[in-house]
């Protein structure tokens, strides 16, 4: 079950395709799905991009995406 989930929020100055790579290094995505939420956080100002089962996991995936200037929290999943 996962319990913890990393959103992404627009920070209004990471190029989209700065975003896009990230999404897909740091948090595995594939490609398109990458850019999809990249669109999504521009339009919405935020997406979810990470799903994680511990606290911990969700922190490791938030501490990349911040060393490359995104702006990630962390949020409790709720059904």
């Amino acid at each position: 079950m996962t319990v913890f989930r990393v959103v992404a929020y627009n920070d209004l100055r990471s190029e989209d395709t700065v975003v896009a790579d990230v999404l897909n290094r740091v948090c595995g995505l594939p490609l398109a799905d990458a850019v999809t939420l990249t669109r999504q956080i521009g339009a919405e100002g935020k997406a979810t991009v990470g799903l994680a089962e511990t606290r911990g996991d969700a922190e490791v995936i938030a501490a990349r995406m911040l060393g490359f200037g995104l702006r990630p929290v962390i949020e409790r999943n709720t059904p």
